[in-house]
């Protein structure tokens, strides 16, 4: 039997992600998701994406045993088209901040740490604004404060001031519950929570790296930027033929390998091996963005959202110092 996927309001609907239908082409599967569910699900279904193995899909697309359809309702309302004009906002947009952390890299670390802040900070509110498309929505406030507590605690004390500030960050979170009823339950307390150590751990990071060396924070921007170009790339052009994150790790490596070959302030190993276990932050941080905006894991379409090309890099920071960390002194 193949296997149809629900996502947002059409799985609040039939109360269930998953179900197998007897089809043998996308129509006759959706055909049996209206008798089964009513005229509700049927509405949603008018403006849903249909996807066959991560293909678009039409109605008459043929479908065996083993083949996935996902429908997957705009969160927001539209259309099932892909809006290329909301992916060039939000390119515009993390373009922008990429720009703006880059050159206060180039000033020093106090421009970069208040650079790092704000683009954190502006990363949390987009993720939590999307978030309450879907579910009652979450208080930042105590991400934000954690998030600059990270980032200004790693810049006074180091690496040590990173752990305090990580544990204020989860602090924040965890007592913001006494006086929000919206952070009361499990869902929101234990997302606001990972939201508040990711955002400080991923702005203290970057911070730790640029007391370091300006250079390696220049090297993170730019395999974060091939990244963000090759996770559109496939979403626009691969469909299921390429694997986006698989793809998106082997550019970052092979980026690991050029800037270590370029930069004579860089050693070649440290940045090829820091690449790696960066990799797999970027991916990390995607799968957390999509979680959080669509409510499960899916890479083949445009999660909502302005600031998405940041989901990755935002984890991906930290995997990247910890590498220069641990594989320092393989250089030396």
């Amino acid at each position: 039997m193949a296997h149809l996927r629900l996502f947002a309001s059409l799985r609040e609907i039939a109360g269930t992600n998953m179900v197998e239908v007897e089809a043998d082409t996308v129509g006759a599967a959706l055909d049996f998701a209206v008798d089964q569910y009513g005229e509700r699900f049927a509405a949603g279904l008018g403006t849903a994406q249909v996807w066959v193995n991560g293909d678009q899909a039409e109605r008459t697309t043929p479908v065996s045993a083993s083949d996935e359809i996902a429908l997957i309702p705009p969160v927001s309302g539209g259309t099932t088209a892909i809006d290329h004009s909301a992916d060039l906002t939000s390119s515009v947009l993390a373009g922008t901040l990429w720009v703006t952390v880059l050159l206060a890299n180039l000033i020093s670390t106090e421009a970069l740490a208040f650079a790092a802040v704000g683009s954190t900070i502006a990363w949390l509110w987009d993720i939590s604004d999307t978030y309450a498309l879907r579910r009652p929505s979450m208080q930042m406030i105590p991400a934000m404060a954690g998030t600059t507590a990270g980032a200004t605690a790693a810049y006074r004390f180091g690496e040590a001031g990173l752990a305090g500030g990580l544990g204020l960050a989860v602090m924040f979170a965890l007592s913001w519950a006494v006086f929000d009823k919206r952070n009361r339950s499990v869902e929101t307390l234990s997302l606001s929570t990972l939201l508040s150590a990711v955002g400080a751990l991923g702005a203290g990071a970057l911070v730790l790296v640029r007391l370091d060396s300006a250079a390696k924070v220049t090297g993170f921007l730019v395999i974060a930027g091939l990244a963000a170009v090759a996770s559109w790339a496939g979403r626009r052009f691969g469909g299921a033929s390429i694997d986006p994150n698989l793809a998106m790790a082997l550019i970052v490596i092979v980026a690991g390998i050029v800037i270590g070959a370029l930069a004579e302030s860089l050693e070649i190993l440290v940045m090829v091996l820091s690449a790696a276990l960066a990799a797999g932050g970027l991916i990390a941080g995607r799968t957390l963005g999509s979680l959080v905006r669509n409510g499960d894991v899916l890479h083949t379409v445009r999660a909502p959202g302005m600031l998405t090309m940041l989901d990755p890099a935002i984890v991906g920071i930290a995997l990247w110092w910890a590498g220069l960390l641990l594989f320092s002194s393989l250089g030396a």
